[in-house]
């Protein structure tokens, strides 16, 4: 008798978490209509992914809606040259005081084709989708939440590739709605409930990059410098006015502290400056990525006109030499544009953009 007691009230716990489902929708409550003329503006801080003011980022707005009443709007898509970046707007008869509004989504993107004979070799293997969860309320009453999802084009095994048509399929598995019960007794602290939508949705659609790709240069550089007795070397540059890929041969020091964190030494960045003085540092590729070397994502307006307009680039490598040893186990990576960074400028490299 007492299991059974346990048992019930172990399952009336389990659904009091869950939380009850929204209401169904019906058609005049339907967030439809308002979302098919909804502009939505996206918060700065989502810039690295992508931007709703961006000129290279297309609309989609193709509308799904469950049968519970919550509607799934895939609004952008962004095709660059490592990857493509898509938005979803998410609304329905959601509960007040919400935490979280996110979905789980499976992206098919193709045809993946073989790299060229004479393109960089990969040395990574490349993952694809990518998320970045969180609350961004984008309008409370109706409410519309903004989910954005990544999936890469250069990957280990092939590419995608950003000029010539890409068929993608997208299949959402999930969308999950959390908020806080105020209901409850008010000397607690708010129990958090969520209530989970599991009714798949389709989407499938045709992009391209050709814009962008149309203003893609490969610059040969075949630039070495030396540093601190070692050899280092350019080897090409990708450019358009979005993106900056720099394919090196250079090489990191992985050194590690006493409690066995790691940290890096060696050419940590490049500094792209253009023919106005506009300043782009470029990061290492990240293990992601299927090449050795250094990109940069562009997204703001202002830079990528500045990189439209300017007919050189000026590339110089900034390089964090190794602390002192009794200083290692207290050392952390300075920022980008600390004096610590020697970027000598008997290192650099200046090209030719465009005549």
């Amino acid at each position: 008798m007492k299991n059974q007691i346990a048992l019930i009230i172990a399952v009336l716990l389990t659904l009091a978490a869950i939380g009850p489902a929204p209401a169904a929708a019906s058609a005049e409550r339907s967030n439809e209509p308002f979302l098919q003329n909804f502009e939505a503006v996206y918060p700065p801080e989502l810039g690295w992914v992508i931007d709703s003011t961006n000129p290279y980022s297309k609309p989609l707005h193709i509308l799904k809606t469950t049968k519970s009443g919550i509607s799934v709007m895939l609004d952008r898509v962004l095709v660059r040259e490592t990857d493509m970046a898509l938005s979803f707007l998410i609304s329905g008869d959601f509960p007040q005081h919400l935490t979280g509004v996110e979905l789980s989504a499976d992206i098919d993107a193709g045809p993946l084709l073989p790299y060229p004979p004479d393109s960089f070799e990969p040395v990574r293997r490349a993952i694809g989708g990518g998320a970045w969860p969180t609350l961004r309320l984008l309008h409370e009453n109706p409410a519309v939440a903004l989910e954005t999802r990544w999936v890469l084009l250069m990957r280990y095994n092939g590419y995608i590739s950003p000029s010539d048509p890409i068929q993608v399929r997208v299949h959402v598995s999930e969308i999950s709605v959390c908020w806080e019960d105020t209901d409850t007794d008010p000397e607690m602290a708010p129990q958090s409930q969520c209530y989970f939508e599991d009714e798949p949705l389709e989407f499938e659609f045709e992009t391209d990059g050709a814009e962008l790709a149309a203003q893609t240069r490969t610059i040969q550089l075949d630039h070495a410098f030396e540093i601190d007795g070692q050899t280092y070397e350019f080897h090409e540059l990708r450019f358009n006015p979005m993106q900056l890929i720099l394919f090196t041969s250079l090489s990191w020091e992985y050194v590690q502290k006493a409690n066995k964190q790691y940290f890096t030494l060696g050419v940590l960045y490049v500094e792209a400056v253009t023919d106005d003085g506009t300043r782009i540092n470029l990061g290492r590729s990240d293990s992601m990525l299927p090449f050795d070397g250094y990109t940069k994502m562009i997204l703001t307006p202002e830079t990528i006109r500045s990189l439209e307009q300017t007919k050189t680039l000026t590339l110089t490598p900034c390089y964090l030499p190794r602390p002192p040893e009794e200083e290692i186990d207290s050392f952390f990576i300075p920022e980008n544009g600390d004096p610590a960074y020697d970027c000598d400028p008997e290192r650099a490299v200046t090209i030719n953009i465009r005549e």
